[in-house]
């Protein structure tokens, strides 16, 4: 998955399981310059898809920064 693919979900509700290995897309996150900006669900409630990921410090597939209002779309981590 890349980040291109992710972004079909803009405007959804999407569920994020955290895996060590074998993820769907590798996520680093920034506080400047990401790719998308995701604003952190309470319930995983109309959650339309859920993606493994895996969080890196380095080559991330997608660079997404947490923000409170006004996201391209809402995360719910399980």
């Amino acid at each position: 998955m890349t980040k291109e693919d992710l972004a079909r979900y803009k405007g959804s509700k999407v569920t994020f399981e955290r895996v060590s290995s074998f993820p769907d897309i590798k996520v680093q996150f920034v506080d400047s310059f990401p790719d998308y900006e995701i604003k952190q669900a309470d319930s995983s409630s109309f959650s339309v898809t859920k993606i493994k990921y895996q969080e890196v410090t380095s080559f991330p597939d997608v660079k997404l920064r947490k923000v409170t209002a006004f996201g391209d779309f809402e995360i719910y981590f399980e």
